[in-house]
């Protein structure tokens, strides 16, 4: 009779034949990255849930789940080359892995949720270097850098890209022969009167065309140069479909006598214009596409021994959960007394009617807030002091869910750096604001333990560096509004008048209130 050969149990197990026969398989470098992906995610899973409501409640990063299922695609298109790949752990990727952990807990520490969430998309890229090597990890980065588009970034240019449409739909209006009156991103021409909200900015656009022109030019293109110009052409094209769009919105209704080009078609015809530029991007870019390189056939390298891959995927899982680790067990420490702000260099001054409308700021996780309507030189003047001590995520001093105006009831006109007229005192940022004729000034800085800036970054890196060298993490929002029925630059004169005499004095009044209950003054 003749014998037949029977393929045992162990053959049918890749898994399991790697861990008995001593050598790992690319099954098992695999299974062990998805383990330290978990580990990863669970030590970092209240920065996680951040990133999953961002993608629930930001129309703007709405993209979030389309971009795991891109991932997912594009790794799913790499299986036919990774049988040949040896699979051997690579010492660079754990020191990246262990350096991109220590960005996330310094991160944490000073509540920069960006910050930890790129850090947690590098930590689990890097991961894979680790586990897998160097020649495994080439074959999936390019797949696995579209990550990066699953963080919700890029809030922070919308005053910018506001300005800009503002800008170019006035500019376009001239050209067409509408007179304009223009007044930061309010303008009046003979139909009515419009302003640039926050839905206009074309932030969606931009970070929509963004991640899509990345994908295009990953899969069409194999030239580098191809694919970083593509990637400046996803950048520069919505923009200038939301300036077309917003050009034609208010073309429409003024031809119209407001009778189009308001309510939903508003909306409609944006995503109209977006969507045929994007097909004309794609239909263009698609002539100069490169041709797919031909599968080099290669020997498979010698894989590493399957219990060094295991041994380092537990080293691997270990670096982001003693990060957290040590993290939690910074926070657990002594936390300082609340602060007693008292603004003893303002006593001197009039107070005003608190009852007036004016705006009013709103940061919910300070410690303690100030606010109060003064008479100067027979104006309103209000002031806002936001105080921060013992900051967490939720209750740091920049927050999305802090706002200057929160009751939207105010048009946002204009964002812009102060005037240098008061030599001497401290960089402040203007925001204008208009309501049924009448003008706000807000002059904004922020004060961390002594130092002050108005950005958002820098003010991160000043608290950092002021809690490993010991000193807390006190700071503080100063929020200074002026009012005017005439004009905004009357309104930024008297609040820039009003900084120059009395913000020397509040900063001073925020130094002693750092001081009471200072780390150095318990040692």
């Amino acid at each position: 009779m003749e014998s037949v050969n029977r393929p045992s149990t162990e053959s049918l197990s890749p898994l399991n034949s790697a861990v008995r026969s001593g050598s790992a398989s690319p099954l098992l470098s695999v299974v062990t990255v998805i383990a330290v992906w978990c580990v990863i995610l669970f030590s970092f899973r209240a920065q996680v849930a951040l990133v999953l409501e961002a993608w629930e409640t930001l129309p703007s990063h709405a993209h979030g789940y389309v971009v795991l299922l891109v991932v997912a695609y594009l790794l799913w298109t790499k299986r036919a080359a990774f049988p040949g790949v040896s699979c051997t752990p690579s010492w660079t990727g754990l020191a990246l892995l262990m350096a991109t952990g220590l960005v996330a807990f310094l991160g944490d520490v000073v509540a920069v949720a960006a910050v930890v969430q790129f850090a947690i998309v590098f930590m689990m890229i890097f991961s894979v270097w680790a586990v897998m090597g160097d020649r495994a990890f080439r074959l999936v980065r390019g797949p696995l850098s579209f990550l990066i588009f699953a963080v919700p970034f890029g809030h922070e240019v919308l005053p910018v890209l506001m300005n800009w449409t503002a800008d170019a739909t006035v500019a376009a209006l001239r050209q067409s022969g509408v007179p304009v009156f223009q007044e930061g991103r309010n303008f009046v021409i003979p139909s009515g009167r419009w302003s640039v909200i926050e839905a206009c900015g074309g932030i969606r656009y931009l970070l929509t065309s963004v991640f899509i022109g990345a994908v295009f030019a990953y899969i069409t293109y194999t030239h580098t140069y191809k694919r970083v110009l593509f990637m400046i052409w996803s950048v520069i094209m919505p923009l200038i479909a939301n300036w077309v769009r917003a050009y034609t919105i208010v073309m429409v209704a003024h031809l119209t006598e407001n009778e189009w080009g308001l309510g939903m078609s508003h909306l409609t015809l944006g995503w109209v214009i977006f969507g045929v530029a994007v097909f004309v991007s794609f239909a263009v870019g698609t002539r100069w596409a490169d041709p797919l390189p031909a599968a080099q056939p290669s020997a498979r390298g010698a894989s590493a021994p399957a219990m060094t891959t295991l041994l380092v995927g537990v080293a691997a899982a270990a670096i982001p959960v003693g990060w957290h680790l040590f993290g939690a067990w910074m926070e657990a420490q002594e936390l300082r007394k609340e602060p007693v702000v008292q603004l003893a260099s303002l006593a001197t001054l009039e107070r005003g009617d608190s009852t007036q409308d004016g705006v009013r700021p709103l940061f919910p996780g300070a410690r303690v807030r100030y606010q109060a309507t003064y008479l100067y030189k027979g104006n309103q003047i209000d002031v806002y002091v936001g105080y921060y001590r013992n900051q967490r995520q939720g209750a740091e001093l920049v927050s999305v869910g802090n706002s200057y105006e929160p009751t939207k009831d105010w048009s946002w006109s204009l964002s812009a750096q102060s005037s240098d007229t008061h030599p001497g005192l401290p960089g402040m940022k203007l925001e204008g604001y208009l309501k049924a004729g009448r003008h706000a000034a807000l002059h904004h800085l922020y004060w961390v333990n002594g130092m002050t800036t108005t950005n958002d970054a820098i003010s991160k890196l000043l608290e950092l560096g002021s809690r490993l060298r010991g000193r807390g993490d006190d700071a503080a929002a100063i929020a200074i509004t002026a009012y005017s029925h005439e004009n905004l630059d009357v309104a930024r004169k008297l609040s820039e008048d009003f900084a120059a005499q009395f913000l020397p004095g509040i900063l001073a009044d925020l130094e002693r209130a750092a001081v009471d209950d200072a780390p150095e003054a318990k040692r």
